[in-house]
């Protein structure tokens, strides 16, 4: 019997050799090349095949390229593991309809899984999931006139001369800089170097390696459980900077110089602050609705507006196309910049993140309170609640009818967003949401306060209201 398969909010994962297997990923492309090809008309869909470093992902690969060639799809295919940006950047570069890239990003080992890009090189919007799951029961029946062809890519050259006709890499280069950079055995392994060495600038890798086991981590995530060993580097080599990236590339974690850990939101808030201040450029910004409350005063300063959207980057990307955005991005570190494409990608934004200390002459620590000059201090938590599937369907009926308190940890709640869950906007403006996660049997609890003891106070005040709202 063949499992069910059910596209996230940015593709299917699954455990290999269970769910996650060959005859799967034939299924899957034949039914996005049953999509294509009612999408496109008078030609032969043509689309981008790339792969990570995990386990079995060049043979997924294969078995993918051959499923759409059987179903008349021309491919386009990358024969080394590549970062997932860099396969959207193919997509756009070389005009193919779309992209079909074997990867379990951040997960466990254990996992493997496929991401579908869109012509424009974004994540796929959900709309599309839903016809490629439609088709999965009769992608063995698709009649094609021929088959497709296959060309091999290596897009790493264009894209690496993309990046210099985007950001002011020579000056970057004779910047001395001390970069550490931990791969976390992915797919930037090598690139960051690649583009930077050769100059003053030096950049200096860790956890290299071709192991998809990822050793001394739970998962290639770049969150602060995974980073002691980069805070150590950048203290012990006196270092910029020290930035990591998650198995795919997509995802970018950052250290200061003190080694201490930037959180996402913050980066999220530079990477604006740049765009704005450093460049000059003016236009919406579009954050999840977990996204931080620093856009809103930067907004407020340069005269920009602001754009939330539902939690996954189907979304932001878009919003960041339908509204002309200059920067989408989400509290997992996933950031898109509107000088380079509508898709997340590491290694571009800790090129952006360079430039600007290159520009401001300011240590990262400074950088940072300036900043906080500028919007205030914010302090950002996140709790997970394990729920059983009873509680998470009375919770989804619930979040969008139960009462909702009128304060949260002595603060007032002036406002209730329900565009993903519930979302308290409070008066000292800060916020609290509670959403369920739409790929694992949890309950999210956020809240971003100005100050650590009301975070902590609100995410207390959320679990109370919770429980009380599924009957604990």
């Amino acid at each position: 019997m063949q499992s069910t398969i059910r596209f996230g909010t940015d593709g299917w994962r699954g455990i290999i050799a269970d769910d996650c297997t060959t005859s799967t990923m034939r299924r899957i492309a034949r039914a996005y090349a049953i999509v294509l090809h009612e999408l496109v008309h008078g030609r032969a869909p043509r689309v981008v095949v790339a792969y990570d470093r995990r386990f079995a992902s060049d043979l997924f690969a294969q078995a993918v390229e051959l499923s759409l060639r059987e179903t008349g799809v021309d491919v386009l295919a990358c024969r080394e593991p590549l970062p997932t940006p860099v396969a959207s950047f193919a997509v756009r570069t070389y005009e193919a309809d779309g992209a079909l890239v074997i990867t379990a990003s951040h997960n466990p080992f254990r996992y493997n899984g496929v991401k579908v890009k869109s012509r424009a090189g974004a994540s796929a919007p959900p709309e599309l999931y839903r016809r490629i799951e439609a088709h999965l029961l009769d992608a063995e029946t698709i009649a094609i006139d021929r088959p497709g062809t296959a060309v091999d890519l290596a897009p790493l050259d264009d894209y690496c001369a993309a990046l210099a006709q985007r950001l002011p890499l020579d000056a970057i280069r004779s910047a001395g800089f001390t970069v550490i950079a931990d791969a976390m055995f992915g797919t930037t392994a090598g690139l960051l170097p690649r583009v930077l060495n050769g100059d003053l600038t030096t950049c200096i890798e860790l956890n290299t390696t071709h192991n998809p086991l990822f050793p001394g981590i739970v998962a290639p995530e770049p969150i602060e459980r995974n980073l002691a060993k980069l805070k150590r580097a950048v203290v012990d080599g006196k270092a910029t900077i020290g930035v990591a990236f998650d198995g795919d590339g997509d995802r970018i974690g950052v250290v200061d110089e003190q080694g201490n850990v930037v959180s996402p939101q913050y980066v999220f808030a530079l990477l604006a602050y740049y765009l704005l201040e450093v460049r000059g450029i003016r236009g919406p910004i579009v954050r999840s609705v977990n996204g931080t409350a620093m856009l809103d005063r930067l907004a407020e300063h340069y005269g920009i507006s602001v754009i939330e959207t539902p939690n996954g980057f189907p979304y932001l990307a878009h919003a960041m196309l339908e509204h002309n955005a200059i920067l989408a991005g989400e509290e997992s570190g996933g950031f898109a910049v509107a000088l380079h494409m509508p898709e997340r990608d590491g290694l571009f934004c800790a090129l952006v993140l360079l430039d600007f200390l290159r520009e401001s002459q300011l240590p990262l620590s400074h950088l940072l309170r300036e900043l906080a000059h500028l919007v205030g201090t914010w302090y950002y938590q996140r709790y997970d609640v394990l729920v059983s599937n009873e509680q998470r369907l009375r919770l989804a009926q619930a979040l969008q009818t139960s009462e909702h308190p009128q304060q949260l940890a002595g603060v007032s709640v002036t406002g209730v967003s329900l565009l993903d869950g519930v979302k308290f906007l409070l008066s000292n403006g800060g916020w609290v949401l509670v959403r369920l996660s739409g790929t694992e049997p949890l309950v999210r609890i956020y809240a971003e306060m100005p100050d650590p003891g009301q975070a902590d106070d609100a995410i207390r005040a959320a679990q109370r209201w919770l429980a009380l709202t599924i009957g604990e």
